[in-house]
């Protein structure tokens, strides 16, 4: 903490030197030239920083939901490489017993525990399971949240109440439920909570409307969560990636979701949507998967790995080119600018317009 304090430090003396040279009339070369200094000292000091890790690690126990596939399944592994003890939080007897096998001789503790993030019962099972089995480690050093789903979207006129609140209740309710439970595990060890959220939680995506919301209010529960915990000496971290090619986004069975969907729709509004707006948003949804979602989950799993393992974590991780060249410097935008760009962007593309929409 003492080196990250003289960082601060480091970086408020530029700024100190400018508020007295802004008085003269060379304010603002000065200026240009402390800002391009502030900038230099706080990407060196973030590479600084990003090097110390803490100690000890095959003795602090991770915990991790969603386990079964994904991102889950490939940090339980990682952890496992480095000697970390893994309790990995599955859905199934099947995705914990083929996590088993790809990680049967790797040098880590691993121990599998069935849980269900939407069952209030099996989180509170799983929370008991996991007090017993980390006595020896004093608790849980890290609490990862990394269970989610994408659910059925589309545009919001073809979406129920009943798929925000089943999206909701993995993504927002799920984080929620196994935070509340097992958060006392980690006030023992001062330790940390890791959640996935998404860049959607900056930006709302048109026809992504029940995973942007969910993902929205689960950053709100961390903002709130990392301010109370830190009376406690616990960190919150939020990890926001792009795009990236996991069976939750799977083309076909998004494809499927849509169809779905679709075939639930009041007459009225396939009449004012049109036939022809489905199939082409059904094309142009996979085609926009496949192309922008990337392959390389070891970025996400690195930042997971980052902020479970790193003596100075990052609050708010920003993963993959989407996220941080496209998403994030969109949401600082005004409102009015964004949608315009938006707009443009689908006129450019040709995204399908309802058949009733004035054109």
């Amino acid at each position: 903490m003492p080196l990250k304090l003289g960082l601060l430090w480091l970086l408020a003396i530029p700024g100190v030197l400018f508020l007295i040279y802004s008085l003269s009339d060379l304010s603002f070369i000065l200026g240009l030239a402390v800002s391009f200094l502030i900038f230099q000292l706080y990407f060196v000091g973030q590479r600084i920083l990003k090097q110390f890790d803490i100690d000890a690690l095959e003795n602090r126990a991770v915990f991790i939901t969603g386990c079964d596939t994904g991102f889950g399944q490939a940090l339980a592994i990682k952890l496992l490489e480095r000697g970390i003890p893994t309790f990995a939080g599955c859905l199934t007897e099947k995705g914990a017993d083929n996590l088993k096998n790809v990680s049967n001789n790797l040098p880590g503790k691993l121990q599998t525990i069935i849980i269900d993030v939407t069952s209030d019962d099996s989180v509170q099972r799983a929370a008991k399971q996991l007090d017993k089995a980390t006595e020896k480690y004093g608790g849980v050093h890290a609490l990862v949240n990394n269970a989610g789903i994408v659910g059925s979207s589309f545009f919001d006129d073809l979406v129920t109440t009943r798929e925000y609140k089943d999206v909701a209740e993995v993504n927002t309710f799920g984080v929620i439920r196994v935070t509340q439970a097992m958060k006392h595990l980690v006030k023992k060890t001062k330790g940390r909570i890791v959640t996935m959220s998404s860049i959607c939680d900056r930006v709302g995506i048109m026809g992504f409307g029940p995973y942007s919301v969910s993902k929205y209010a689960v950053t709100g529960y961390c903002e709130v969560i990392r301010q109370e915990l830190s009376f406690f000496d616990v960190s919150v971290h939020i990890i926001e990636p792009g795009f990236f090619k996991t069976p939750m986004i799977d083309p076909k069975t998004v494809q499927n979701r849509l169809d779905t969907m679709w075939k639930m729709a009041p007459l009225s509004i396939k009449e004012e949507y049109g036939e022809k707006f489905y199939r082409d948003s059904r094309e142009r949804t996979a085609e926009l998967l496949e192309k922008i979602g990337s392959q390389d989950i070891h970025l996400v799993v690195n930042g997971y790995y980052h902020a479970i393992t790193s003596r100075f974590p990052r609050l708010r991780y920003q993963i993959g080119g989407d996220a941080k060249f496209f998403f994030l410097p969109l949401s600082l935008l005004p409102c009015g600018l964004r949608d315009a760009i938006f707009r443009v962007i689908d006129k450019v593309s040709g995204a399908p317009v309802p058949a009733s929409a004035s054109r």
